[in-house]
């Protein structure tokens, strides 16, 4: 009986130890972001929680109550933090662990990985692999093969009714009597339990019934939706890429009176019939890539243009919040003016500097020649942001001990365009080696 107990209770309390560490972690990334009050509240459940497992003799029913008000404030405050995914993050874990073991013992490294697409192709964050419905779906030792290789997950969808697939989208108006159409927004909540993730949940009309879908959090699922029902424009080598790709798709759909009012609002027809139990849609969704970041050499060679280099994000005002809270995270974007340099992005979609295109390194160069073949669409001068944000519609000289970063991927990249210039302070390392996918982007990093 004593063995029993002593087990469940170690268990017990290696669990809540995981939920303080995570506790932790949402306080790190996520306080800049949280009302005080729910903020406080989760310290005072996890000093709470904290206390009761150092407690002696241990009470297993208090600890469990404590840790079930604690996981229940951190469901409201952990964002795309907590809950967590149990098979992904135990995989991450282990993966970053073994990752930060090897680098610690030879060199001095940092993992990293890569969120976002700002810097696709040179580097990608989550991508996806669309197939049309009823195409064949990879076997299951292709699958497993794509896990290893890729962190490949495959994702067959069928429909839960007969009819014709129809999009939700919803009109944005101006004041000057404008508007413009844009896909119905997702819907973002944490799952229930303890142990599940964020998702985002988005809508489809499938003869006059809605089916929800729930994706990754982390993931564009629009671009999986354009790919499968409009082919055609997804193709198109528009600088602003799925952004201006939709509009064509929408104006077409104007055009030709495929835009309908439902009960449920208004339904961008696709023209597709689905049926009821067979695939609507079949995609993969593939992991961003996982990479060393060097430490150590800008710290006896200074950055210079043309470096991807990650950097801290707490010293830049245009990422506060909306309370002023600094920013506590790290991104990773290429070099592209030091201190002195005059940039501009010209009508061709060229980067400039001190009035010169350049044609150097390639990744620049490329987007200068806009070469849409291989993933490079030319540079945007502006992104929006507000009073912080620098656009290149005009020559900007960069200041004293500051550098400019711009995404390599211009159309969807949120970089100092829009929210100003890199301290040189807070410059981390740059990219070194590419450890995942094991494909041939495995090596030196661009």
């Amino acid at each position: 009986m004593f063995s029993i107990f002593a087990s469940k209770a170690g268990k017990t309390r290696k669990i809540a130890k995981q939920l303080l560490w995570f506790s932790k972690k949402i306080d790190l990334y996520r306080r800049d972001v949280l009302p005080p009050a729910d903020l406080a509240e989760q310290l005072e459940r996890a000093a709470e929680l904290r206390a009761k497992v150092k407690a002696k003799p241990f009470q297993l029913v208090e600890v469990e109550t404590a840790m079930d008000r604690l996981h229940g404030v951190m469901c409201r405050n952990g964002g795309m933090i907590y809950p967590v995914s149990a098979g992904t993050d135990y995989t991450d874990m282990v993966i970053m662990a073994a990752i930060v073991a090897g680098a610690i013992r030879s060199f001095f490294l940092q993992p990293f990985k890569i969120p976002t697409n700002s810097m696709w192709p040179t580097y990608n964050g989550m991508t996806s692999e669309v197939r049309q419905p009823n195409d064949p779906v990879p076997g299951f030792g292709e699958q497993a093969l794509r896990k290893v290789t890729l962190w490949a997950s495959t994702y067959v969808i069928p429909a839960e009714a007969s009819g014709e697939v129809g999009l939700p989208v919803d009109y944005r108006r101006y004041a000057d009597g404008s508007f413009q159409i844009g896909l119905r927004p997702k819907v973002s909540a944490p799952d229930g339990g303890l142990l599940r993730g964020t998702t985002d949940t988005y809508e489809v009309d499938i003869g006059g019934h809605t089916q929800a879908i729930a994706m990754p959090g982390d993931f564009g699922f629009e671009g999986v939706l354009l790919r499968t029902y409009f082919p055609t424009e997804a193709a198109l080598p528009l600088r602003r890429q799925d952004a201006d790709r939709w509009q064509a798709v929408f104006r077409k759909a104007m055009a030709e009176g495929r835009i309908k009012q439902t009960p449920a609002g208004s339904v961008l027809l696709t023209g597709r019939k689905a049926v009821r139990g067979e695939p609507l849609l079949n995609f993969d969704i593939l992991t961003g890539d996982m990479l060393f970041v060097d430490r150590v050499s800008y710290n006896f060679v200074a950055p210079k243009r043309g470096d991807t280099f990650v950097f801290r994000t707490n010293n830049i005002p245009g990422l506060n919040d909306r309370f002023g809270n600094p920013s506590q995270n790290y991104y990773v974007k290429r070099l592209v003016g030091v201190p002195g340099e005059r940039l501009r992005v010209n009508a061709e979609g060229q980067l400039q500097v001190n009035g010169v295109a350049l044609n150097a390194p390639e990744p620049i160069a490329a987007n200068n020649r806009r070469e849409v073949s291989a993933g490079y669409y030319g540079y945007l001068p502006e992104v929006g942001g507000d009073r912080y944000a620098i656009p290149l519609n005009e020559e900007h000289t960069v200041r004293d001990h500051h550098y400019f970063a711009m995404g390599d991927n211009s159309a969807n990249s949120y970089d100092s365009r829009g929210w100003g210039e890199v301290p040189e302070g807070d410059v981390v390392g740059q990219p070194l080696f590419i450890l995942h996918p094991l494909t041939a982007r495995w090596g030196w990093a661009k």
